[in-house]
This record gives structure tokens, sequence and C-alpha cells, in this order.
């Protein structure tokens, strides 16, 4: 897995916990005003990450990263097998293919 997640990452790996990198972030800021250094931090968002992830872009992160076909296979089934139905006053639709993003 080393490959694949950071050493870095703490959201989502067992042992770790999301809040690590916040609280981590609080440290350093704090270490910063008490000794009187500047600093800079710069926080990046993606917004509805998940949501515009392409697939054909995932197949082919996948094969760089040597993941073995049969694994790429159950995955890609995950995601394209995916539907979805919204609420319009308060009646479910009928269900559409969802066709770009993955579940969370």
């Amino acid at each position: 897995m080393g490959s694949v997640i950071s050493a870095s990452q703490t959201a989502f790996v067992k042992g770790r916990q999301i809040l690590d990198g916040i609280l981590i972030a609080n440290e350093v800021v704090d270490e910063a005003r008490k000794s009187k250094k500047e600093l800079l931090l710069f926080k990046v968002d993606f917004e509805k990450a998940y949501d515009s992830v392409d697939w054909g872009y995932l197949d082919v992160v996948m094969v760089r990263m040597s993941f073995p076909t049969l694994w790429r296979k159950w995955i890609k089934e995950c995601m394209c097998t995916a539907t979805a139905s919204v609420l319009v006053n308060g009646s479910p639709t009928d269900e559409f293919p969802l066709e770009r993003g993955l579940r969370q």
C-alpha cells in the first residue's frame, strides 16, 4: 500500500485519524506564533472531488500502478453498475445510471 497511499495521508488508513492532519497543522501554527516565525499555509479543497472522477482516467491510473486485471475489473464493475435516484416533491424518480464519480 506504500506505493498507493502516501505516508503523510491521515484519513482512511487503519490506525490514523482524519483529524490528525488538522491537529498537526494547528501545532505548526502554534509553534510559529510562539517562536514569532513567519508562516504561510496553503489549503486546497477540491469541491465535489468524488463526484468528478473520470472512470477512464481512474482505469489508466490503475494500469500504470500495476493493479491486477481482476481487481480493476471488480472496481470498474462497482463503478459502472451504479445508479441513482433523486427526490422530487418527496417522491423518488426512476433510477438512472451514473456516468462518472465515485460512491462514498
